[in-house]
Protein backbone atom coordinates (compact mmCIF):
# COMPACT_ATOMS: atom_id res chain seq x y z
CA UNK A 1 0.00 0.00 0.00
CA UNK A 2 1.28 3.50 -0.67
CA UNK A 3 2.16 5.55 2.41
CA UNK A 4 -0.56 5.17 5.02
CA UNK A 5 -1.38 8.86 5.25
CA UNK A 6 -0.09 12.21 4.10
CA UNK A 7 2.11 13.88 6.71
CA UNK A 8 0.41 15.89 9.38
CA UNK A 9 -3.02 14.38 8.83
CA UNK A 10 -3.50 13.52 12.51
CA UNK A 11 -5.18 10.24 11.64
CA UNK A 12 -6.64 7.97 14.30
CA UNK A 13 -4.82 4.99 12.76
CA UNK A 14 -2.94 4.29 15.96
CA UNK A 15 -6.13 3.68 17.88
CA UNK A 16 -6.50 0.49 15.81
CA UNK A 17 -2.93 -0.62 15.04
CA UNK A 18 -1.58 -3.52 17.07
CA UNK A 19 -4.93 -3.94 18.78
CA UNK A 20 -7.30 -6.78 19.32
CA UNK A 21 -10.86 -6.74 18.03
CA UNK A 22 -12.13 -7.14 21.59
CA UNK A 23 -10.48 -3.83 22.53
CA UNK A 24 -12.38 -1.59 20.10
CA UNK A 25 -15.88 -0.16 20.34
CA UNK A 26 -18.89 -2.31 19.40
CA UNK A 27 -19.41 -0.21 16.25
CA UNK A 28 -15.82 -0.78 15.17
CA UNK A 29 -16.11 -4.51 15.94
CA UNK A 30 -19.24 -4.65 13.79
CA UNK A 31 -17.47 -2.90 10.92
CA UNK A 32 -14.40 -5.11 11.27
CA UNK A 33 -16.49 -8.27 11.36
CA UNK A 34 -18.59 -7.11 8.40
CA UNK A 35 -15.52 -6.28 6.29
CA UNK A 36 -13.89 -9.60 7.09
CA UNK A 37 -17.08 -11.54 6.44
CA UNK A 38 -17.58 -9.73 3.13
CA UNK A 39 -14.09 -10.71 2.00
CA UNK A 40 -14.48 -14.31 3.19
CA UNK A 41 -17.77 -14.65 1.31
CA UNK A 42 -16.32 -13.26 -1.90
CA UNK A 43 -13.31 -15.59 -1.70
CA UNK A 44 -15.66 -18.55 -1.16
CA UNK A 45 -17.86 -17.54 -4.11
CA UNK A 46 -20.83 -16.72 -1.87
CA UNK A 47 -22.98 -13.61 -1.84
CA UNK A 48 -21.75 -11.32 0.95
CA UNK A 49 -25.11 -9.57 1.17
CA UNK A 50 -26.93 -12.78 2.06
CA UNK A 51 -24.44 -13.41 4.88
CA UNK A 52 -24.31 -9.84 6.20
CA UNK A 53 -27.98 -8.97 5.77
CA UNK A 54 -29.29 -10.90 8.78
CA UNK A 55 -26.47 -9.65 11.01
CA UNK A 56 -27.00 -6.01 10.08
CA UNK A 57 -30.78 -6.37 10.24
CA UNK A 58 -30.40 -7.75 13.77
CA UNK A 59 -28.51 -4.59 14.71
CA UNK A 60 -31.11 -2.33 13.07
CA UNK A 61 -28.63 -1.47 10.31
CA UNK A 62 -30.07 -3.25 7.27
CA UNK A 63 -30.11 0.07 5.38
CA UNK A 64 -26.32 0.20 5.63
CA UNK A 65 -25.84 -2.99 3.59
CA UNK A 66 -25.89 -1.46 0.07
CA UNK A 67 -23.33 1.17 1.05
CA UNK A 68 -21.10 -1.35 2.83
CA UNK A 69 -21.30 -3.61 -0.21
CA UNK A 70 -20.44 -0.71 -2.53
CA UNK A 71 -17.50 0.38 -0.37
CA UNK A 72 -16.11 -3.13 -0.21
CA UNK A 73 -16.54 -3.67 -3.96
CA UNK A 74 -14.66 -0.45 -4.66
CA UNK A 75 -11.91 -1.43 -2.25
CA UNK A 76 -11.70 -4.88 -3.83
CA UNK A 77 -11.65 -3.75 -7.45
CA UNK A 78 -10.23 -0.23 -7.44
CA UNK A 79 -7.60 -0.19 -4.68
CA UNK A 80 -4.11 0.98 -5.52
CA UNK A 81 -2.74 -2.16 -3.88
CA UNK A 82 -4.30 -5.35 -2.60
CA UNK A 83 -5.77 -4.85 0.85
CA UNK A 84 -5.29 -7.69 3.30
CA UNK A 85 -7.96 -8.90 5.69
CA UNK A 86 -7.64 -11.42 8.47
CA UNK A 87 -10.08 -14.35 8.78
CA UNK A 88 -13.50 -13.44 10.23
CA UNK A 89 -12.76 -14.51 13.80
CA UNK A 90 -9.09 -13.49 14.06
CA UNK A 91 -8.34 -11.74 17.33
CA UNK A 92 -5.82 -9.17 16.05
CA UNK A 93 -6.62 -6.24 13.78
CA UNK A 94 -4.46 -6.20 10.64
CA UNK A 95 -2.75 -3.10 9.30
CA UNK A 96 -5.11 -2.63 6.34
CA UNK A 97 -8.08 -3.27 8.59
CA UNK A 98 -6.77 -0.59 10.97
CA UNK A 99 -6.55 1.82 8.05
CA UNK A 100 -10.16 1.16 7.05
CA UNK A 101 -11.43 1.39 10.63
CA UNK A 102 -9.64 4.75 10.84
CA UNK A 103 -11.34 5.85 7.64
CA UNK A 104 -14.74 5.01 9.09
CA UNK A 105 -13.89 6.69 12.42
CA UNK A 106 -12.97 9.88 10.57
CA UNK A 107 -16.24 9.74 8.64
CA UNK A 108 -18.23 9.31 11.86
CA UNK A 109 -16.37 12.32 13.29
CA UNK A 110 -17.38 14.42 10.28
CA UNK A 111 -13.77 14.96 9.15
CA UNK A 112 -14.57 14.86 5.42
CA UNK A 113 -11.34 16.48 4.15
CA UNK A 114 -9.36 13.88 6.11
CA UNK A 115 -11.63 11.09 4.86
CA UNK A 116 -10.97 12.21 1.29
CA UNK A 117 -7.20 12.37 1.93
CA UNK A 118 -7.23 8.77 3.15
CA UNK A 119 -9.39 7.62 0.24
CA UNK A 120 -6.93 9.26 -2.15
CA UNK A 121 -4.22 6.98 -0.72
CA UNK A 122 -6.31 3.83 -1.11
CA UNK A 123 -8.21 3.81 -4.42
CA UNK A 124 -7.87 4.90 -8.03
CA UNK A 125 -9.15 8.40 -8.91
CA UNK A 126 -12.38 7.20 -10.55
CA UNK A 127 -13.36 5.31 -7.38
CA UNK A 128 -12.72 8.15 -4.92
CA UNK A 129 -16.08 9.92 -5.07
CA UNK A 130 -18.22 6.76 -4.94
CA UNK A 131 -16.15 5.42 -2.03
CA UNK A 132 -16.41 8.74 -0.20
CA UNK A 133 -20.20 8.74 -0.63
CA UNK A 134 -20.51 5.12 0.55
CA UNK A 135 -18.33 5.77 3.63
CA UNK A 136 -20.31 8.92 4.48
CA UNK A 137 -23.60 7.02 4.20
CA UNK A 138 -22.25 4.23 6.43
CA UNK A 139 -21.33 6.88 9.02
CA UNK A 140 -24.86 8.30 8.88
CA UNK A 141 -26.38 4.85 9.30
CA UNK A 142 -24.17 4.13 12.31
CA UNK A 143 -25.07 7.47 13.92
CA UNK A 144 -28.79 6.59 14.10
Amino acid sequence: MPGFFPRGMGMPLYQFLDRYAAEVTPIDRLLLSSMRQWVACMRAGRCPCSALGPVLRGQGLAGMLPDLNMAMLLLERESLSRLRFKPPFAAEIGDDEALLLSLHALARAGAQPRVDAVIEQIVKPEARLPLSVAVARIAVALAR
